[in-house]
This record gives C-alpha cells, sequence and structure tokens, in this order.
C-alpha cells in the first residue's frame, strides 16, 4: 500500500498524528509532503491566539496522552514570538532529499523539541540547534544554503497543488492510493498509538472499496 502524508511541522494535530503516521512507514511507503500552512505567514503569537493554541493542545494531550510541557506553555506560547514553521519545512525537505527514511522519526523528535523541550523551533536558529543534538549536523548545515530556501517554497508550493488537486484542506491528512485514486483516510485512525494501523486502515479500505 503506498500513502500520501500532506503535513505542516508546527500543527499540534500531526504532532499527535506522528506516532501513528511513523508506525504506518515502517510498513508502508508514505510520501510526506508539508503544505505550508504555517509557512512564514506573519503570525505572531499574542495573547489571544496563544490561549487558544494552548487550549486546543489540551484537546490533543487529553486525546493522546502527548505531553504538552509548562516549558513549552512559557517559553513557546507565552513568548510572542512568531508563528513560522518555514525552518523545520526545510528541515523536512532536506531531510527528505538526502536521508528519505529519517525524515517522519526525525520530524517527531523535532515536534517534542518544542512541545516538550519548549525550544522555539519557529527560529532558525533553534531548528538547527536540534538537529545538531539530534546527530544531523549535516542538515543542519545545508539551511544555510541560499538554494535550500528556494527549493523549500518549491516544496511546499508542490505540497499546497497537491492538496488543492485531492480536494483536501488543513492538515494533517492522510491518503491511501486504492487503484488509480487516492482516498482521504479518516483522521480517527492518525490519534490511535496502534501498533495495527495498518491492519485498521486496510479494513477500512475493503470497506470503502464495497
Amino acid at each position: 500500500m503506498k500513502f500520501l502524508y500532506l503535513f505542516d511541522p508546527l500543527c499540534g494535530w500531526c504532532y499527535a498524528a506522528s506516532p501513528a503516521i511513523t508506525t504506518l512507514a515502517s510498513q508502508h511507503k508514505v510520501d510526506a509532503i508539508a503544505t505550508g500552512l504555517f509557512a512564514n505567514t506573519g503570525k505572531v503569537l499574542d495573547t489571544a491566539f496563544a490561549q487558544h493554541a494552548w487550549q486546543n493542545d489540551q484537546r490533543i494531550a487529553q486525546l493522546t496522552g502527548l505531553p504538552f510541557s509548562e516549558k513549552y506553555h512559557q517559553n513557546v506560547l507565552l513568548a510572542g514570538g512568531e508563528f513560522n514553521s518555514f525552518y523545520l519545512s526545510m528541515a523536512c525537505h532536506l531531510l527528505k532529499q538526502t536521508m528519505p527514511s529519517q525524515l517522519l522519526p526525525t520530524l517527531a523528535q523535532l515536534q517534542a523539541v518544542r512541545y516538550v523541550d519548549g525550544s522555539d523551533t519557529s527560529q532558525k536558529q533553534q531548528v538547527q540547534e536540534a538537529l545538531i543534538a539530534l546527530g544531523k549536523a549535516d542538515i543542519a548545515k545545508q539551511m544555510d544554503n541560499p538554494d535550500s530556501h528556494s527549493q523549500t517554497n518549491q516544496w511546499l508550493q508542490h505540497g499546497q497543488h497537491l492538496a488543492q488537486q485531492l480536494g483536501v484542506h488543513g492538515t494533517p491528512n492522510l491518503l491511501a492510493q486504492v487503484d488509480d485514486n487516492w482516498v482521504v483516510v479518516p483522521s480517527q485512525f492518525l490519534y490511535q498509538h496502534d501498533e495495527h494501523i495498518s491492519t485498521k486502515i486496510q479494513a477500512f479500505l475493503a470497506e470503502f472499496a464495497k
């Protein structure tokens, strides 16, 4: 089975989906593409936005059991900084180009760097420091290459066009290839930390095909 995973690295629900997606990718081909949902939008974490984000994070925590630390709450949400997924997206693009099997596991680690360790990964330097700590110093160095900036923009545009063509909105979106068509996998499968996710999705697709 082949899957297409449309995501944004700063999307809290994508953090929620990471365990399931990583498990699925260990068993099937998952083509992960960022859509730039939160990249270079100019959004700032003002008080209202921070409060909304924290409430949403608590819902995710209750549903999945994943942690959102007080360090993240204080040092990221309440710090009033930029809300920009571009540099995380650049890291993901470079990982996909040079070590594709590491993209999804490293994405999950980078999400934890933000939500657990409380590092502001909207900032390029913070992303680079996290990559170095994760043993990905070459990726961190490539982020300084001007070509990486333009190539990341092209990748994000590709993700946006794909989402439009497939008629899906927001993130995360997981689609399964069935014959020559792409079928949207219901989000309920994405938030279950279940080693049998592949079997459950296959059962859903079998019912869908009837």
